[in-house]
């Protein structure tokens, strides 16, 4: 129950900080690092490794709104991953944008549940992890305020990638 409720106030800070954003250069490396920090406790009890690739890329964006973004996905990863499974996390040059990958060797989604997982309260698997449903469509959500654009590719029992593309700065 606290970790809904940390949810649905978690959603409410985003929705209010959305009001006030600025876009401006971000570099990703220690946005990526605070998000691997934050959900490192995690990963270990459940005996996942996070890797992060260092990067030195700055995208247009909002710090806080896209570490939520990236503090989020992270999350998810860990809790889709069974014990033993790994966690890498990087970026991408793609022309004028900078893809940001969070790639998992988790429980996977076939295609009907990708086109699922972005609406409100949508959970795929009640059994292996608790939560109302509402990380992923605040993701979508704030991908889409700040201008980016998140891509996710997956196959069941291999895991899954989650992109956010963001204007190079």
């Amino acid at each position: 129950m606290k970790e809904q409720l940390d949810q649905l106030v978690g959603a409410v800070r985003l929705h209010e900080r959305a009001r006030h954003m600025q876009l401006l250069p971000v570099g990703l490396e220690p946005l990526l690092r605070q998000a691997r920090r934050e959900s490192e406790s995690f990963a270990i009890e459940k005996g996942i490794e996070i890797r992060m690739v260092p990067s030195r890329s700055l995208v247009t964006s909002d710090a806080f709104l896209l570490g939520a973004i990236l503090r989020n996905l992270i999350s998810n990863a860990i809790k889709y991953t069974r014990p033993g499974g790994r966690i890498l996390v990087g970026c991408r040059h793609l022309g004028t944008s900078i893809r940001i990958d969070v790639i998992d060797t988790g429980i996977g989604m076939t295609n009907d549940q990708m086109s699922r997982i972005f609406e409100a309260f949508t959970r795929l698997d009640s059994t292996e992890t608790d939560g109302l449903g509402i990380g992923l469509f605040i993701v979508r959500r704030t991908t889409a305020i700040l201008g980016h654009r998140i891509d996710v590719s997956s196959a069941p029992s291999r895991g899954t990638c989650f992109s956010v593309l963001a204007e190079r700065a």
